[in-house]
């Protein structure tokens, strides 16, 4: 297994809500950018339509939401979550006074086991875990996209 490093967080310092994800799947990283698998429903979800993916993040700034995820490194073998070894967090603790929303669950326990090991107090001001944007999990685009909405539009 290959050591790879995730992307960079994007807009945390500037935005209210993050959206914070376990790992980037390969063409992900490949193309330096979020969500850039297709099959993936994250800009789906979020109701982003552009293409271009400077015109998607500029999106997300205007909204005020920022993409970051809480591994910084792992050794993994394919894109899926549970093949991920040896993994190094990212720092949790800029994530203080922020609104985080967890990209699905496997997002979520990965957290909780990073700022136990950080041993840092986070105080954010909330928390919420989306249902996964990633097409494996089996609730339809649909199900998904009306919780991403009542969610999202909680914190706007």
């Amino acid at each position: 297994m290959t050591l790879k490093k995730g992307l960079p967080a994007f807009n945390v310092k500037n935005a209210n809500i993050v959206i914070l994800g376990t790992f980037p799947g390969e063409l992900s990283l490949c193309a330096k950018e979020y969500y850039s698998d297709s099959r993936n429903q994250f800009w789906q979800l979020l109701g982003i339509t552009a293409t271009d993916y400077k015109a998607k993040t500029k999106l997300l700034e205007e909204k005020g939401i920022a993409l970051w995820d809480v591994i910084a490194s792992c050794e993994r073998d394919g894109s899926a979550d549970k093949n991920i070894k040896n993994m190094k967090y990212n720092d949790l603790s800029l994530l203080k006074g922020k609104t985080v929303l967890f990209n699905g669950k496997k997002a979520y326990n990965i957290f909780l086991t990073a700022k136990k090991q950080q041993n840092i107090e986070l105080n954010v001001t909330d928390k919420c875990v989306l249902p996964s944007s990633s097409a494996a999990l089996a609730v339809t685009l649909k199900d998904k996209k009306r919780q991403w909405d009542k969610i999202i539009n909680k914190y706007k």
